[in-house]
């Protein structure tokens, strides 16, 4: 089964926020899991700090039954950065790290993301495949994945460099998520995703948007997103190369957009569906 042929979607994290990353999210998480629980719903995303934020005033098992009353599902966790330090940096980074696999276990969530923002301090390329290697190994002793997604709003470390760092490390449970947005603002992920091998693909975040920014790249990134098949991004290219390579990943969704944020929650939920549905028969055509 082709990746269009696949029913549902997930929601990612940054989508169903209601506000500008960075600010507290403006739907409340009860108005986000009942706007979530709908039957082309798979799946969503959600974020440790939040979770620490919510568990500050109610249980687990409270938050456990408003997921169970709507039948909605966390199948991710954000998320994880600055592993790739040493010294006092990363010694913080780690004590996070163990806090997020708890949280993940907690609560059934099966994949926890990770990102290097850039710019950045790297290390050498070994000590970074190594760094990598230890916190997915962490994460297996927990049952878990670890989902690199590659940031292409500032130079640093592009798709090449992900793919390399992921297939040195050659961990089963450490792979890439594809984000259209930083896919398409990095003039060489073609040829990363070409060498990839396909066992290291984990997902796919559809986000559409115009061929070049109006304003910034950090602008378009977080702000100027466009529902798939709305924008100038070659999505239909993007899922005919990842199903030619036999990618069987879910079809999630990532758009950060002024338009969105100001609707509903329930009315986000019904316009991202009602374009994916539009998107996946487009290029069924």
């Amino acid at each position: 089964m082709g990746l269009l042929d696949q029913e549902g979607v997930f929601f990612t994290y940054l989508h169903m926020l209601g506000a500008p990353f960075g600010e507290p999210p403006r739907y409340t998480f009860d108005e986000r899991i009942a706007a979530l629980g709908h039957e082309d719903v798979i799946g969503i995303g959600f974020d440790a700090d939040e979770f620490d934020q919510l568990l500050a005033t109610r249980s687990a098992d409270e938050l456990q039954g408003v997921l169970d009353e709507h039948d909605v599902t966390i199948g991710e966790l954000q998320i994880l950065y600055g592993w790739h330090f040493g010294g006092d940096y990363g010694r913080m980074a780690r004590e996070r790290e163990d806090h997020v696999y708890d949280l993940a276990v907690r609560f059934g969530i099966p994949r926890v993301k990770t990102v290097i923002m850039t710019p950045t301090e790297m290390p050498p390329r070994d000590l970074l495949v190594e760094r990598f290697a230890g916190i997915c190994d962490r994460a297996a002793e927990h049952g878990l994945e670890i989902a690199f997604e590659t940031q292409s709003v500032n130079p640093g470390f592009d798709y090449n460099d992900t793919v390399d760092m992921i297939v040195a490390a050659g961990r089963p449970n450490g792979g890439m998520v594809v984000d259209g947005w930083h896919f398409f603002r990095d003039p060489d992920a073609w040829a990363a995703l070409e060498k990839i091998p396909v066992e290291y693909v984990m997902g796919l975040e559809l986000r559409d948007g115009p061929a070049e920014p109006a304003v910034s790249r950090m602008d378009d990134a977080l702000n100027r997103n466009l529902l798939p098949g709305e924008g100038d991004f070659d999505l239909v290219r993007l899922v005919n190369a990842l199903d030619a390579k036999g990618a069987d990943v879910r079809i999630s969704v990532e758009v950060m957009s002024e338009e969105l944020r100001e609707l509903s929650a329930a009315e986000n939920v019904r316009r991202t569906l009602a374009a994916v549905n539009v998107f996946k028969e487009a290029a069924r055509s």
